[in-house]
């Protein structure tokens, strides 16, 4: 193989990592989002309400597995004090 080959092999590779990488993202992400607006339902204010708590979520670093827990329990004490 001559170095073109080698350029175009390593080149292909190293985009469908990134390009996996994004999409494996962007799918979480609205995952994410489809949690939190079966969580609200209608009700804007709600989905607004876990959206910051989402955020919440994700900067203290709260592991992913946890968050459909601390959503639910956030969406319980959001009616609870309506």
């Amino acid at each position: 193989m001559d170095a073109t080959a080698i350029v175009i092999i390593v080149v292909s590779t190293a985009l469908a990592i990134i390009f996996k990488l994004v999409l494996f993202k962007k799918i979480r992400n609205w995952m994410d989002q489809d949690l939190i607006k079966g969580l609200a339902g209608d009700d804007s204010d709600k989905l607004q309400f876990l959206q910051n708590k989402l955020e919440g979520l994700k900067s203290d670093g709260v592991p992913r597995k946890l968050y459909q827990e601390h959503l639910t329990n956030d969406a319980n004490e959001f009616e609870q004090s309506r």
